[in-house]
């Protein structure tokens, strides 16, 4: 299986999230991929979000919601994001630049554009504790709330693979959320590759960048040819 990330990974970073969008480039290398081998998105968007903007290529699967998104039931997720986002609303509504994301089974606060980008990982951070976040992952000036009970990516890819009957998956990811399904190396099932080098990480091997992507899929594409 071929399980890619979309944000930082398909599509390059934006300053703005709803103006993401795949690079045809990368959708003309996928369109073939994806009949040569099970191809799949995982990502923190809502699958929803996803699906409109892979449209046209014949995916196995959209994970959203970090891996919740379609395994999930959704309704308890749902009733704790509509709990805690008035909350989050009302404690960052005096900091400009902020922007809530509410993607039903999740939440997303981007700061990219706030001046004052320490003071809203630390209010942030308080809700998250005060309010029972199940996970609380920092990313690329965002900040993801994940409900009690939700699934991570590495969960969500584990289900993937089972439920295709892949034995084995190679994960393309960029960011603190896709460590999880990075860290699925330890049962030699899934070979990890990150977009960006970082010490730190769980994947096994790295690209320099995300324009190194469409070289990636290229290489892969060609093998399989």
């Amino acid at each position: 299986m071929l399980a890619l990330d979309f944000d930082g990974t398909l599509a390059p970073i934006v300053s703005q999230p709803d103006q993401a969008r795949l690079p045809d480039s990368t959708r003309h290398l996928l369109q073939p991929l994806a009949l040569r081998y099970p191809c799949i998105v995982v990502s923190g968007r809502a699958r929803s979000d996803v699906t409109c903007r892979m449209e046209g290529i014949a995916l196995a699967e959209i994970i959203g919601n970090h891996g919740s998104e379609p395994w999930s039931d959704l309704e308890p997720l749902r009733c704790w994001t509509a709990r805690v986002l008035p909350v989050l609303r009302q404690c960052l509504s005096a900091i400009p630049g902020v922007e809530i994301e509410d993607k039903a089974a999740s939440i997303s606060v981007h700061y990219r554009r706030a001046f004052h980008r320490q003071r809203v990982i630390d209010m942030t951070s308080a809700v998250a504790t005060d309010l029972g976040a199940g996970a609380l992952i920092p990313g690329k000036y965002v900040l993801s709330l994940l409900p009690p009970g939700a699934l991570h990516k590495g969960q969500g890819l584990l289900r993937a693979l089972d439920a295709f009957g892949c034995s084995h998956a190679l994960f393309l990811g960029d960011d603190a959320t896709d460590e999880p399904a990075f860290a699925l190396a330890a049962e030699q099932r899934v070979l990890g590759i990150r977009v960006g080098y970082r010490a730190a990480s769980a994947a096994c091997l790295y690209l320099k960048n995300q324009s190194e992507v469409d070289l990636l899929l290229h290489r892969i594409l060609s093998a399989r040819s």
